[in-house]
């Protein structure tokens, strides 16, 4: 089935119905012509700059799912336009966050601004969380990914293929570890946990 072929119903009855099903459901609408570049266009138009618009079309992706599957969304228009909607309010939500964050800043940190290098930071940053996430293992980054879009454990049971719902969560225990423990090691997780 392509992108093109599928509809509002049939979107919201694979994601419901989860597995593969909600797999190629979120796959599509990941893909949607325009959907993505609706998100940017709006966050850039409202002062974020290209990954904090990437960054709410991830979130925005992970909370339109877990809406639809909890019934949340009322049918009252498309599934792009509730996709759009939520992530305006998100976007709005950051940027409401981020003020009282700068509020508090300026008034506790007065003279202090955030220094040019702060974005190749959070870049090197990302950098090597990705690096830290291409050694635990294939499947291990398939099951944090299947646990961080909220799937629950009989599902990642039936994606992954364990004996049960039990098995599944001590492999997620295990893989969140093993994951915190390559953190761990890394110079820069350690500088970022302990600044001082």
């Amino acid at each position: 089935m392509t992108d093109t072929n599928w509809t509002d119903e049939m979107l919201l009855d694979a994601i419901r119905q989860g597995g593969p099903p909600r797999e190629a459901a979120l796959q599509a609408i990941y893909q949607k012509p325009g959907l993505r570049e609706t998100v940017i266009r709006h966050v850039l138009d409202r002062g974020g700059s290209r990954d904090d618009a990437m960054d709410v079309f991830q979130e925005t992706l992970v909370l339109f799912d877990r809406n639809l599957r909890l019934g949340r969304f009322e049918g009252r228009s498309s599934l792009a336009t509730y996709f759009v909607g939520i992530a305006r309010w998100n976007w709005q939500a950051q940027r409401r966050r981020r003020g009282r964050m700068a509020q508090w800043q300026d008034e506790h940190y007065e003279g202090q601004v955030e220094s040019p290098e702060a974005d190749v930071l959070r870049a090197e940053h990302r950098s090597w969380l990705e690096a830290v996430l291409g050694r635990i293992g294939e499947r291990c980054r398939e099951l944090l990914r299947l646990y961080q879009l909220d799937y629950s454990m009989e599902e990642i049971t039936a994606a992954m293929q364990y004996a049960n719902a039990d098995v599944a969560k001590k492999e997620a225990y295990r893989c969140r570890m093993r994951f915190r423990e390559l953190l761990e090691q890394q110079p820069a997780w350690n500088d970022l946990r302990n600044p001082y």
